[in-house]
């Protein structure tokens, strides 16, 4: 079945663009939507804490959506490039569904932590966070609708994480298909403005809502994605008190 589904996809460009423009839609909004209500729904039952930031601008979320859609697009234009490497023999996916699909995937979290760490920090840079980057920063208070609210230019370069993965080794259909899954859910957890584990310090492995929401206020600092591992080895790590 995942065969099939991936052979269709891939066999002509407009088929690629298409397929992947409705994947990361309903990717995008089933997680969103339902982490937007789960956390109501935990901060009304077990006193979820909001992260302090309360500074949303005027129409944040419907400029987050209109944002997040056009990254999809750049998301779905990047298929047409995969479908090309695919059909010309540059990238390679296996269709095989064995026990090596969960080092695979432990393989492909890590990746995408050392690919996200890299570039944030080049988007930091001082041009790039003038007229790039700067268009995800406007969001001071995060919300689950920040998850893809990027410039195109971002998107483009964030949504390259697959390309290394195809170029170097044939991974398995579902563990491919696992990466923009575990990417997005991530990308809501960082965004989603609560701290959800209140209760540990913020340099603690669990905190990483936290600390991004701390990035988006400060604007700088805590550029990894889920790990503090690479903040702290590069002291890119913002010192935050509760």
């Amino acid at each position: 079945m995942l065969e099939e589904l991936f052979r269709w996809t891939f066999a002509s460009w407009y088929q690629a663009f298409i397929a992947l423009w409705i994947f990361f839609n309903l990717l995008y909004w089933s997680v969103t939507l339902l982490g937007q209500w789960l956390f109501k729904l935990l901060a009304k039952r077990n006193n979820l804490l909001m992260v302090d930031n309360h500074h949303r601008y005027p129409g944040q979320l419907k400029k987050e959506i209109w944002q997040s859609m056009r990254s999809i697009f750049v998301f779905s234009l990047q298929g047409i490039l995969i479908q090309q490497g695919l059909q010309y023999g540059i990238f390679q996916i296996s269709y095989e569904l064995s026990w090596w699909v969960i080092p695979q995937i432990i393989l492909l979290f890590f990746w995408n932590e050392i690919h996200f760490y890299a570039c944030h920090v080049l988007l930091h840079r001082p041009f790039l966070i003038k007229h790039v980057h700067w268009v995800h920063h406007h969001s001071k208070e995060p919300t689950v609708f920040s998850t893809f609210s990027f410039h195109w230019m971002e998107a483009f370069l964030l949504g390259t994480v697959i390309f290394f993965p195809l170029l170097v080794y044939p991974f398995q259909a579902t563990a491919i298909l696992s990466l923009p899954v575990m990417s997005l859910l991530i990308n809501l957890l960082g965004h989603c403005n609560y701290d959800l584990f209140s209760k540990h310090q913020p340099e603690h492995l669990l905190k990483f809502s936290y600390r991004h929401s701390m990035h988006h206020k400060k604007g700088r600092g805590n550029m990894g994605f889920l790990l503090p591992w690479l903040d702290n080895l590069f002291k890119t790590s913002v010192k935050s008190s509760q």
